[in-house]
């Protein structure tokens, strides 16, 4: 049987990267763009349909309320009109029951809309992820698009006492590392900045949780799965060009928010009521110093701790 890969991408107010990413993938095989656009509030919608239409690349336009009951029937491009935000696990989510419905695809791979893959970025995902078929998510090497010989991520790291994730090898030299310690990182999870997901897993696993607006929405999907026995892994050779913090960009004050209460929400789920609290006084002094004592990402911060932690589950 053919595998067949879903591509998903979610555009917000960013239609230039959207475009640069949607490049360098339409051109591959065996594939499918499911593109949504999270409620923009700029002219992405129409710069994106006349990219589409100036390359003569043909593509569905519907919405969010006939994703459930699409029927796929080997278009190139579906592109799914959102009438709010959804955020990032909410989109996705959108475009999985979209694809999941018509039994077409082996996989979906999630690439953020500020990313531009490799041509080799997608086989490599596939070769790795057919290595073991308890594996249910691959990643990438992430690398900076600004500064490409150095590594945003190569897998992430949880510290649960404080309530924050690390990126692994961030900012070592990419062209001068010894790959074979690559398959030694033993990564917690893996960025969804570039996810291979796959899809029969999902039976089981189920999709993300809406509750993660930004951040920590690919950890929490994770550490779901290794409830039910699948793993994670890194592709190596799978490489991923990426901004990085586009939707928060210019709005620090938003980042601490985003991310703290994505924190504290998904320390609720998956630590101990001590751990939980202790990751509360840390991440209050970790905002403090992240924030270079700005009083509106602090408070910002703050708040997002508090509403994290009060989360009903």
């Amino acid at each position: 049987m053919m595998v067949k890969t879903a591509i998903l991408i979610i555009n917000w107010n960013n239609s230039f990267d959207t475009i640069n990413a949607i490049k360098s993938i339409l051109h591959l095989n065996d594939t499918a763009l499911f593109l949504l656009d999270n409620d923009s509030q700029d002219n992405s919608v129409e710069e994106i349909k006349d990219f589409f239409s100036t390359n003569s690349i043909k593509y569905s336009l519907i919405r969010t309320n006939e994703a459930d009951g699409y029927r796929y029937n080997e278009e190139k491009v579906v592109f799914v009109l959102s009438d709010s935000n959804k955020g990032f696990a909410g989109g996705n989510n959108v475009l999985l029951k979209c694809i999941i419905q018509n039994k077409e695809f082996t996989y979906a791979w999630l690439l953020n809309n500020d990313a531009i893959a490799d041509n080799l970025a997608l086989n490599a995902l596939i070769y790795k992820m057919n290595e073991d078929d308890r594996v249910a998510f691959v990643g990438s090497v992430i690398l900076d698009f600004y500064k490409p010989e150095l590594i945003q991520c190569c897998g992430v790291k949880y510290y649960k006492y404080f309530g924050v994730s690390k990126l692994i090898l961030k900012n070592v030299n990419w062209l001068s590392l010894d790959k074979t310690i690559l398959i030694n990182q033993n990564a917690d999870f893996q960025q969804g900045a570039s996810l291979l997901v796959r899809l029969s897993a999902l039976e089981t696993i189920g999709l993300m949780d809406e509750r993660f607006f930004l951040y920590f929405e690919e950890q929490d999907w994770q550490y779901s799965a290794i409830n039910y026995g699948y793993k994670q892994a890194l592709a190596p050779e799978s490489i991923i060009y990426h901004k990085g913090s586009v939707s928060t960009n210019n709005k620090k004050h938003l980042f601490f928010y985003y991310y703290n209460k994505s924190a504290m929400i998904f320390a609720k789920k998956h630590c101990s009521l001590f751990v939980r609290n202790i990751a509360v006084i840390m991440l209050c002094g970790i905002t403090i110093i992240r924030s270079k004592l700005y009083i509106k990402s602090i408070l910002f911060g703050f708040r997002g701790i508090l509403e994290g932690y009060f989360t009903k589950l």
